[in-house]
């Protein structure tokens, strides 16, 4: 199933009909949809495509594999190429004659060194001298967020050279829903909160059993094949980050300060920084870097891991308990995971869902108020030594908004309102009103969004 990348879409095949020589860069973590958006962006090329997936087996292999379908594609069994360089030449040949599209995915498996970029620099430059009557169309592809994106960096040979740069994220909750459509509103909370975005994710779920049995197959059971994944991408490049996965179990589901990260780590490793693990978990974007507006007017930094799939894994697949192989998969679920999951985890990441769901409605002008920011925001109240948070704060030209999300099998009531308001009045004048996302009725006269409007699927167009 392929849903929502309309801008991508658009993006790429409008550079395949341009005039000129297009080389394009494409990004983004693994499973996120990278192949699957490039093959439904060419679907209707009027010209010749070219699509080769490098093997993790480098430079010569896979050069021998390019020269392999480019003979079977041309039907010409006396190709061949010596180089990189050799190929594009080649291509670009047959691109005065008809419309050539080449791709090469997972370039990073081929590449070498600065080396293999500067054949593909090296082509690229002689294609600007020439009259070109098809302009060549040329899509570099990868997994390895740290290789692709320093392509372009100032020092490299193919800096200045792309003409355009797609980086890839996971799927909003909203587009994310369209793979289990027919799921209750309650489900689909849960399900973007424990799967998270990420297509090749989505497309396990199985409509004919319910949140529970997905989640036990999906993450528990025998052979689970989220869990085989996440453990491949984690003991993969992430591993390699030495401490790397000590401070994404410190962070698990949680926004951590750096501050409450290096106290943590230095617990246990009294020698080495956490500066460099954090900037290749950022680099990888595994983990963001949020600046937390404080009550004294400065931003702190805090960290959270991006997307959900990992968070749900640190948060319960990598503990160690003795007793797991005392139960059953279902009945270590219902055990040990299922009250936390409902109680803690996914409350809290319905603070994502509702963070997104105020953001589209305010790209579509449909608030109350038009927000020109919107951000997290803690109080450090030293009178009473409380910290107060608030997850999802607009601000509009009237103050601020405090949007609270509630995902509560009981209503809020009255109480818990008038609780809130005097927080957020505490907090900082400039407060102003209290906005409900929530998943039950609230019992306030303040504006409340239920689930059906965070549903609303006019959002997406």
């Amino acid at each position: 199933m392929f849903v929502g990348r309309k801008e991508e879409l658009k993006e790429l095949k409008d550079k395949y009909n341009t005039d000129t020589t297009e080389i394009i860069s494409v990004l983004g973590r693994r499973r996120v949809g990278k192949s699957q958006l490039i093959f439904h962006s060419y679907k209707d090329f009027d010209g010749l495509v070219i699509s080769y997936e490098c093997s993790d087996t480098g430079y010569k292999d896979n050069l021998e594999g390019i020269e392999k379908l480019i003979k079977k594609i041309l039907k010409n069994e006396y190709i061949h190429f010596n180089s990189l360089y050799d190929v594009m030449m080649f291509l670009q040949n047959v691109a005065s004659k008809q419309k050539i599209l080449f791709i090469i995915d997972e370039y990073p498996y081929m590449r070498e060194s600065k080396a293999t970029d500067s054949m593909i620099k090296n082509a690229i430059d002689e294609f600007d001298k020439m009259d070109k009557k098809n302009p060549f169309k040329f899509v570099l592809c990868g997994s390895s967020v740290q290789v692709m994106e320093i392509l372009d960096n100032a020092n490299m040979p193919l800096h200045g050279r792309f003409t355009k740069t797609i980086h890839l994220y996971p799927l909003n909750y909203l587009e994310s829903s369209l793979f289990y459509k027919d799921a209750s509103l309650v489900d689909k909370v849960k399900y973007y909160s424990t799967i998270g975005g990420t297509p090749y994710f989505l497309n396990q779920i199985d409509p004919k059993l319910s949140f529970d049995e997905n989640i036990v197959n999906l993450y528990f059971g025998d052979n689970a094949l989220l869990k085989n994944e996440l453990d491949s991408q984690i003991n993969g490049e992430i591993n390699k980050i030495e401490k790397a996965t000590y401070i994404l179990n410190i962070i698990q589901d949680k926004m951590v300060s750096y501050s409450d990260i290096n106290q943590i780590y230095n617990s246990r490793y009294k020698e080495g920084s956490i500066d460099y693990p954090l900037k290749k978990l950022i680099e990888m974007k595994v983990i963001e870097k949020i600046n937390v507006q404080q009550d004294n007017g400065k931003n702190k930094p805090y960290y959270r891991i991006i997307d959900n799939a990992i968070k749900f894994y640190y948060s319960y697949l990598i503990r160690s308990l003795a007793n797991r192989n005392l139960f059953s998969n279902k009945d270590y679920y219902e055990k040990f995971i299922k009250e936390d999951l409902n109680q803690h985890f996914i409350p809290l990441m319905f603070e994502g869902v509702g963070y997104q769901f105020i953001a589209l409605m305010n790209q579509h002008n449909k608030l109350d108020d038009t927000l020109y920011d919107l951000f997290t925001y803690i109080i450090n109240d030293k009178k009473t030594k409380n910290n107060y948070q608030f997850d999802v704060v607009g601000k509009s030209k009237k103050g601020l908004i405090n949007f609270e999300c509630k995902f509560k099998d009981m209503e809020v009531n009255k109480e818990e309102v008038e609780k809130e308001n005097r927080q957020a009045e505490l907090a900082n004048s400039n407060f102003y009103k209290t906005v409900f996302i929530s998943k039950n009725i609230v019992d306030t006269n303040e504006k409340v969004y239920s689930l059906v409007d965070v549903y609303n699927y006019g959002l997406l167009d």
